[in-house]
C-alpha cells in the first residue's frame, strides 16, 4: 500500500547569538536540534529524533527569512546553502547575498533583533507517547529559515568569516572548543534560552484575541501576529492531538480546492517467473479514483464582554482551546460513523468494501479473541502489524481490562491493572472513543450492541481544506454587550484500500 502525502509543517527554535563574528557574510547554526522537547505547540509537544534529516540532506533546500519565498538568502542548488547532519542536530551554513536583504539580515542577527532559526518539513515516520510526538524521519525538507520568534528551547546560530577550504576544519574545531568553554563557564546555551521570555504561537494567538476591540470582527489569521502557514499548522496539530482517529497516524492531504480526486488501485499487477531471455508479458494495474469533498464542521459560542475583558487567562483563549477539542470530538464521530449523506462526511462504518467480523450472533462482551481475529484479517491482506490501530468504545476497553485467567485471577490484558496508555493488544495500540455509538441493534435478536474498528492507518486519508478558522466577533451582539467566537473546519475521509478496515460488530459490555 502506498504512502499518502502529508501536509508540510514548520517549527521555530530559539537560538544563541553570542560570539558573533560580523566580519564575514556566512550565517551558520542549527535549524533543528535533536532530542530536545519543544514547548507547547498547541496541545502537544514534540522532539526530533537523531538522524531524522539524514535522508534529505541532498535535497534542493532554500534558506529564507521567516519562510517568505520572496526573501531567499541562500540555496543548496547554487552551493550557497550547506546542510549537515550532526550529533546535535541539523546544521546549516548560508552565504548571505550581497544585497540590501542580506545586509539587513546580517545586521539584525548581529544586533540580536533576529534570534530564531526554523525549518519547514513534511513528516515521514513518527510516533506518539501521550501528548509528545517524536519525529523519527523527515520525508521532505522544504526550507530552513532565519526567524523572528522561537518555540524550541535550544539551538545556536552565529555569523562568522567564511574560511578557506584548507582552514575550514580547523575553524569549525575552534568554534566547537569556544562553545564548550562558554558552556563550562556556568550558564549553558540551553539554560539561557530557558530563562528567556518565550512567545509561543499559542501566546501570540491569545494576544491577538485580546487585541480585538468592541465593534470589530476579526479572524485569527488577521488578529494574531502569526504567519498563516504557522497558524494553520498549530491549529491542525491541536485538532489532531485531540482527535483519536487523526492522532492514530492516518495520512493527511491539505487542499484549497472544493474537492480532490485521489487515484487508487483496484487490482494489483501479477508478477510471474520467467526463464532467462524469455519475453516478459506486460500487465497493467487497474486504476480508479476517489473524490474527497471537504464538508464544513462548525460551532458558535456566545459570552459576556465583561468576562472577555476581565478574565485571566483570557476567556477567548480558553474558548479557543475548547472549540478545538469539541470540533475534534465531533470530527471523530464523523470519521468513525458518519453516514456520508451531505453535509455529513462518510466514516469507517459506512465505507463500501470494508471487512466485517461478527463477535457473536446474539452479542457478547468483547474478548481478546475478537481482536486477534480482526488483526489476522488485516494480516491476510498484507498489512504489517506496526500499521494497525484499534479504536473501541470505553465500555468495551473496560470489559477487556477486567478479563482474568480462570485460575489465579490474573488479569489477561496486563499483569499491572494500573498500566497507563498507550495500551496495546497483541502489540497493536488501542484507543478509546466515546464517539462510537452504543445503541446498535443486532439483527433479529434485538440486542443493543456497538462496534469497534481495527484498521491500517495507510488505508485512510483525511483531506482538509485549509486553514482551520477561528473568528472573534464583538460587533453583532452590541445591544447585549456580548461577543461570539466561531470555529470551523472543512474535511473529508476517503479510503483507497477499504479492505484495510475491519469492523467488529455485536460487542456488549
Amino acid at each position: 500500500m502506498s504512502e499518502h502525502p502529508k501536509a508540510p509543517e514548520q517549527r521555530t527554535v530559539d537560538v544563541d547569538v553570542e560570539a558573533l563574528d560580523t566580519r564575514g557574510r556566512t550565517l551558520h547554526g542549527y535549524a533543528a536540534v535533536y532530542d530536545v522537547e519543544s514547548g507547547d505547540l498547541g496541545g502537544f509537544r514534540e522532539r526530533i529524533a537523531p538522524g531524522a534529516f539524514a535522508g534529505v540532506l541532498d535535497a534542493d533546500v532554500r534558506c529564507l527569512l521567516n519562510h517568505d519565498p520572496s526573501s531567499v538568502l541562500a540555496r543548496s542548488k547554487s552551493g550557497t546553502l550547506r546542510l549537515s547532519d550532526e550529533q546535535r542536530g541539523l546544521r546549516f551554513e548560508a552565504d548571505l547575498p550581497d544585497s540590501p536583504l542580506g545586509e539587513n539580515v546580517r545586521e539584525a542577527v548581529r544586533r540580536g533583533d533576529i534570534d530564531g532559526a526554523s525549518f519547514r518539513f513534511v513528516v515521514g515516520e513518527e510516533s506518539w507517547s501521550g501528548e509528545v510526538r517524536t519525529v523519527k524521519t523527515v520525508a521532505e525538507l522544504q526550507d530552513v529559515t532565519v526567524a523572528t520568534y522561537g518555540a524550541y528551547p535550544a539551538a545556536s546560530v552565529e555569523l562568522r568569516t567564511r574560511p578557506d577550504n584548507n582552514d575550514q576544519r580547523n575553524t569549525m574545531e575552534t568554534e566547537t572548543d569556544t562553545t564548550e568553554e562558554r558552556t563550562s563557564g556556568g550558564l549553558q546555551v540551553e539554560d539561557r534560552a530557558a530563562v528567556a521570555e518565550e512567545r509561543t504561537v499559542a501566546q501570540r494567538i491569545e494576544d491577538g484575541l485580546r487585541s480585538v476591540r468592541k465593534g470589530e470582527n476579526r479572524a485569527l489569521t488577521t488578529a494574531a501576529a502569526v504567519s498563516p502557514g504557522e497558524l494553520s499548522t498549530v491549529l491542525y496539530d491541536r485538532l489532531r492531538a485531540a482527535s483519536v482517529v487523526l492522532s492514530s497516524g492516518i495520512g493527511t492531504i491539505t487542499t484549497d480546492a472544493d474537492s480532490v480526486v485521489y487515484p487508487t488501485l483496484t487490482a494489483d499487477v501479477v508478477p510471474a517467473w520467467y526463464a532467462e531471455a524469455a519475453a516478459i508479458a506486460p500487465g497493467d494495474p487497474t486504476f480508479s479514483t476517489l473524490t474527497a469533498t471537504p464538508r464544513k464542521l462548525a460551532h458558535l459560542t456566545q459570552f459576556s464582554n465583561e468576562v472577555l475583558d476581565d478574565s485571566d487567562p483570557s476567556i477567548a483563549s480558553v474558548l479557543n482551546d475548547h472549540l478545538m477539542k469539541v470540533l475534534a470530538l465531533k470530527l471523530d464521530a464523523g470519521l468513525l460513523e458518519g453516514t456520508g449523506t451531505a453535509p455529513e462526511i462518510r466514516g469507517l462504518k459506512n465505507i463500501v468494501g470494508i471487512q466485517t467480523l461478527a463477535a457473536a450472533t446474539n452479542g457478547q462482551a468483547p474478548t481478546l479473541d475478537n481482536f486477534a481475529d480482526a488483526i489476522a484479517l488485516l494480516e491476510a491482506v498484507n498489512v504489517p502489524r506496526e500499521r494497525i490501530r484499534i479504536v473501541a468504545a470505553p465500555r468495551n476497553v473496560g470489559a477487556l481490562r477486567k478479563l482474568k485467567a480462570s485460575t489465579g485471577g490474573t488479569y489477561l490484558w496486563s499483569s499491572d491493572p494500573s498500566a497507563t496508555s498507550p495500551a496495546s493488544v497483541f502489540g497493536v495500540p488501542v484507543s478509546t472513543s466515546a464517539q462510537l455509538s452504543t445503541n446498535e441493534v443486532l439483527g433479529t435478536s434485538g440486542a443493543v450492541t456497538n462496534s469497534a474498528y481495527v484498521y491500517d492507518v495507510d488505508s485512510l486519508v483525511y483531506v482538509q481544506r485549509s486553514p482551520i478558522e477561528i473568528e472573534l466577533d464583538r460587533s453583532r451582539l452590541f445591544n447585549s454587550d456580548q461577543s461570539e467566537m466561531r470555529g470551523k473546519l472543512r474535511g473529508d475521509l476517503i479510503s483507497p484500500t477499504p479492505t484495510g478496515i475491519v469492523r467488529v460488530t455485536g460487542l456488549l459490555a
